[in-house]
């Protein structure tokens, strides 16, 4: 009876940790949802159902990851991944076409680690738009690195929200969807917009802290 207890006190607390952590998440969801509904960018029902899509079908990858279900390093699992991927045919990601409905961005914080020319590196944009050469079996493992998406921890303080709004309406975005989640234990943003939206992929001048 004691061990039961042990294991039932165990179970909750972990239960409750879970719900602590999908409650953060959501609340910063709605933050950016109440921030972009100020600027007149309206949340669109199907753009929000495939980019919460998304972040679940992220979850589950760093999540196997991470429990060694999923190696990094392993060609075959890689090239099974990217081909799922292209199948995701509502994102411009999913063919080297870029045909497709909408289009995919994750926040990075402006972190560094690019890769530019020269083998150098420099930040990425606060907005980072998802193309198909960054799901290919050879490039899958650094948009699914762990540091990568921890250093793209999206806070939702006040300058990092200024900076999304801002760069969603220099883009003339007037729906999107977005979707805040856990994934390698951070808080990731994605956010959907129309296929064809421009928005800069220049280095980012700073670098977020959060």
């Amino acid at each position: 009876m004691k061990l039961f207890k042990k294991v039932l006190a165990v179970a909750l607390v972990g239960a409750m940790a879970v719900s602590m952590l999908t409650a953060c998440s959501g609340s910063k969801s709605s933050k950016v949802k109440d921030a972009l509904k100020d600027f007149d960018i309206k949340m669109d029902a199907a753009m929000v159902q495939d980019t919460e899509k998304m972040m679940g079908g992220l979850q589950q990858l760093t999540e196997k990851v991470t429990s060694g279900a999923v190696k990094l390093n392993d060609e075959t699992q890689m090239k099974k991944i990217s081909e799922k991927f292209g199948e995701m045919t509502d994102y411009t990601f999913s063919s080297s076409t870029g045909k497709g409905d909408y289009d995919l961005y994750i926040w990075t914080n402006g972190a560094d680690g690019r890769p530019a020319s020269g083998g150098k590196t420099e930040r990425y944009p606060y907005l980072m738009k998802v193309q198909n050469v960054h799901v290919s079996e050879k490039n899958l493992p650094r948009l699914l690195d762990k540091e990568f998406i921890q250093k793209g921890e999206f806070s939702g303080n006040s300058e990092a929200l200024d900076i999304l709004r801002s760069l969603l309406k220099v883009a003339n975005v007037e729906k999107a969807g977005i979707s805040v989640g856990k994934a390698y234990g951070k808080d990731v943003l994605l956010v959907t917009v129309p296929a064809g939206t421009t928005i800069p992929q220049t280095a980012a001048p700073k670098t977020l802290t959060t």
